[in-house]
């Protein structure tokens, strides 16, 4: 073997070892804090996507991804214990016609928790702030979960802001069949999974402990324990004016069919879509889907 030879091979082995390295730091980072590193994988393959990412004072730093150059904006808010990279798959399928925004709530991903509290009166505030800052005086608002419960409030609260509204798998209707997303130690957090997704699956122990940190992070437990029935949607829904569309998965076990039922009937003029074989979080189940529902209802008919 020459000298050439040896160096490519000695730089072929380094080059090895480097992977090698790097594939067990990964292994490990995913066993330690597997919701980070899933949420690290999200973020690169946003920007890869060309998903932009920023940080704007709204009396805190709020962290924030867009996507999308032209077109109406439109405001994506995720559920308790959430991010803004729920809505990885969603984003760029919108990004072509509207100018898509996806915050972290306050207490949420890479946002501080606001000295207000956590409840949906401070989130409605914060993204009040939020839409100000931006300067966009109407939004289209998409929210799942927890999100559509501070949407729908928002356009309680400031009908004049917001062009349309969409609820996916919305909080803010209290049922008896509810079951609220909290996992106190393992066997809590894969009955979580099952209602979250809609069937069971096999999820690894380090992920179920994940979830159980999660339930027990500050921003989260507060919203449970300090849970307020005041606001509530029940008395408030017919005050919504905004063209609303509910997009609802069959096989949410969170939430009752119920509520899809009972928001519909109280939201003047609203649309109800079922989707079926999904769960409680469409935008990450059927992405397709949804930005197809949004596409369509929210686009002139010549530029669907």
């Amino acid at each position: 073997m020459d000298v050439k030879e040896k160096k490519l091979s000695l730089l072929a082995a380094a080059a090895g070892a480097l992977a090698l390295a790097g594939g067990v730091a990964l292994a490990v980072r995913t066993y330690r804090r597997p919701r980070e590193t899933m949420n690290a994988v999200l973020r690169g393959g946003l920007l890869l996507a060309g998903v932009r990412e920023g940080t704007i004072d709204v009396g805190l730093p709020m962290h924030y991804y867009t996507a999308g150059r032209r077109g109406r904006p439109i405001i994506l808010i995720h559920g308790l214990g959430g991010s803004a990279e729920s809505w990885s798959a969603l984003m760029p399928l919108l990004s072509r016609d509207f100018l898509v925004y996806a915050p972290d709530l306050p207490g949420f991903g890479q946002t501080p928790v606001a000295p207000e509290g956590v409840s949906v009166a401070t989130y409605v505030l914060y993204l009040e702030r939020f839409l100000d800052a931006l300067g966009y005086p109407r939004a289209i608002l998409a929210g799942n979960s927890l999100g559509g419960w501070i949407a729908a409030r928002f356009a309680v609260e400031y009908p004049e802001r917001v062009d349309r509204l969409y609820l996916l798998n919305s909080a803010g209707l209290l049922r008896e069949s509810t079951n609220p997303p909290y996992a106190a130690d393992r066997e809590g957090a894969r009955r979580i999974m099952k209602h979250l997704w809609g069937y069971t699956l096999p999820v690894p122990g380090f992920i179920l402990d994940a979830m159980v940190r999660n339930s027990q992070s500050p921003a989260y437990k507060q919203f449970l324990e300090q849970y307020n029935p005041a606001e509530e949607l029940d008395s408030v829904l017919g005050q919504i004016q905004a063209p609303t569309t509910i997009i609802w998965g069959m096989r949410d076990g969170i939430f009752p069919l119920t509520c899809a039922h009972d928001l519909h009937t109280g939201i003047p003029g609203s649309e109800l879509i079922f989707l079926p074989r999904v769960g409680h979080m469409a935008q990450v189940q059927a992405p397709l889907a949804v930005a197809r529902i949004i596409r369509h209802t929210a686009l002139p008919d010549d530029a669907c």
